[in-house]
């Protein structure tokens, strides 16, 4: 099965925290992002402007190499290299803009199954992802800003 959809949230992370975080490949990313596993966690290649990282989660369990690009300024796109879930080529993509010493941030998650599990995530996301996705950036997001 196959899910597109757009979501957007504001957030008190300016447009460099927003794609700092995004690009953070350090061995604390797992950490700065709760729903990460740091068993799936493997950096594969950095480069100036994009990045191949193995990541996953525990709940349930998958994991994707993903293929990052920002060389378009104040943006981040996520693709699906290979997955034990997922089809290559499904993608999520993050841009952030000024917003009153924050951001305004836009999100378009596209996705396709591969598999049974995948299939109820995707599906399930179809219904819940934009308010899901908005929720957790947002806490994310704001979590980071608040420690600076």
């Amino acid at each position: 099965m196959h899910t597109k959809f757009e979501f957007d949230f504001a957030t008190t992370a300016t447009p460099d925290q927003v794609i700092e975080l995004m690009i953070d490949f350090s061995p604390n990313r797992p950490h700065r992002w709760p729903a990460s596993s740091t068993k799936a966690f493997e950096v594969y290649r950095v480069g100036e402007t994009d990045a191949d990282i193995r990541e996953g989660q525990d709940f349930p369990k998958l994991w994707a190499t993903w293929h990052y690009d920002w060389s378009v300024p104040g943006s981040v796109t996520l693709t699906v290299v290979e997955s034990d879930a997922l089809a290559a080529g499904s993608n999520m993509s993050l841009t952030a803009m000024p917003n009153d010493g924050g951001s305004s941030v836009h999100g378009v998650w596209e996705q396709t199954s591969k598999n049974v599990i995948a299939l109820a995530g995707v599906t399930l996301m179809r219904f819940v992802g934009p308010r899901f996705l908005s929720t957790y950036y947002k806490k994310v997001y704001d979590g980071l800003a608040s420690q600076n």
